[in-house]
């Protein structure tokens, strides 16, 4: 008799309930499974309610087989090579898990919208700390996110938006006229036909930094779906390459967008800081690690500090800050750090 595998332990409930669909959805499935399935779903209504909408999603791509958006997406997921097989899931199955997991799946049928199958602010797409992903829309748009992103995805027939819910995405927009492309942070829209740009929200602060090609960035309601009231219309920036916007509840600035090459190393898993305050390096390197560095002496915030470092060498950039400075790494418990003056 066939034994069922069990999930693994590092699954998020999306993937396990995605890859659960894919298994279900073949042939051969033992009733020892299916047990193991049902216990797995009765664990609690979450996985119920994963499992619910990764089956929905199983049914669109069977429903609609030369859907344009769907090949897209299933060009995108078949680039996957699972590390390891689940269930003996096929290759080709596992990358349909994965695309199943990205969240990112719509559905277009007739002339119906097309609409993103999970929840509105749900997080289609999701980095934990330390983590980068490239993701390709439907329509050919290239996005990669930063550490601890979360993006939301919705398109129709009128415009293609994205929700940054959390975090910093970089935004390859394919050039499609009929449908601008609305990247929606912190009550700001950026609305571009095909352009590059980047986005990075932190709390209430929004900075919008362009590559190439024109944006104009307006305020957004707080739903983040209706326009802009014509007043707020003629308060819309344009922004041209090489410029940037950095918007808080209190000031929206438009500047020259100065090292522009050293602000998107982050996209080479790279740092570089330039005469920085160690202050502002330890909270950007804070960014991309579960071990937290601290500084209590306010002088020693204010240390400059230069150079490039990997985002997932914190233990090259803490032997860099000592050996440059007058400092020392004191082990305050497993995940934290604090920086401190070196005794005479």
């Amino acid at each position: 008799m066939m034994r069922a595998r069990p999930v693994p332990a590092d699954l998020s409930i999306t993937e396990a309930a995605a890859r659960w669909a894919v298994r279900l959805d073949g042939d051969n499935v033992s009733d020892e499974e299916r047990c193991a399935f049902e216990a797995w779903r009765n664990q609690s209504t979450e996985h119920d309610a994963a499992y619910e909408r990764a089956s929905a999603a199983m049914q669109v791509l069977d429903a609609a087989p030369d859907d344009p958006h769907l090949d897209a997406l299933r060009r995108a997921a078949l680039r996957y090579q699972p590390e390891r097989s689940w269930f003996g899931m096929t290759g080709i199955a596992a990358a349909m898990a994965l695309l199943l997991v990205g969240v990112g799946v719509f559905v277009a049928i007739r002339d119906k919208p097309v609409a993103s199958l999970y929840a509105k602010g749900a997080a289609d797409y999701v980095t934990r700390r330390g983590e980068k992903l490239d993701v390709t829309l439907p329509d050919g748009s290239a996005i990669t996110l930063n550490t601890e992103t979360d993006l939301d995805v919705a398109f129709d027939g009128r415009q293609r938006t994205v929700e940054v819910l959390h975090g910093q995405a970089f935004f390859n927009v394919a050039k499609d006229s009929s449908r601008p492309f609305v990247v929606i942070a912190g009550g700001k829209q950026i609305v571009a036909l095909g352009t590059a740009f980047d986005v990075r929200l932190d709390k209430k602060r929004v900075e919008v930094l362009l590559v190439e090609g024109r944006v104009v960035v307006e305020d957004v309601a707080p739903s983040g779906l209706a326009a802009p009231s014509a007043e707020k219309a003629r308060e819309s920036i344009h922004l041209n390459a090489g410029e940037a916007l950095v918007a808080t509840d209190k000031e929206v600035m438009r500047t020259a967008a100065e090292n522009q090459e050293r602000l998107l190393k982050w996209r080479d898993g790279l740092i570089e800081f330039d005469n920085t305050t160690l202050a502002e390096a330890v909270a950007e390197f804070n960014r991309y690690s579960v071990q937290t560095i601290h500084i209590d002496d306010p002088r020693l915030a204010q240390l400059p500090i230069s150079g490039v470092f990997r985002t997932n060498s914190q233990r090259k950039f803490l032997e860099a800050v000592t050996s440059l400075h007058p400092v020392v790494v004191e082990y305050r418990g497993p995940d934290e750090f604090a920086l401190v003056a070196r005794q005479p």
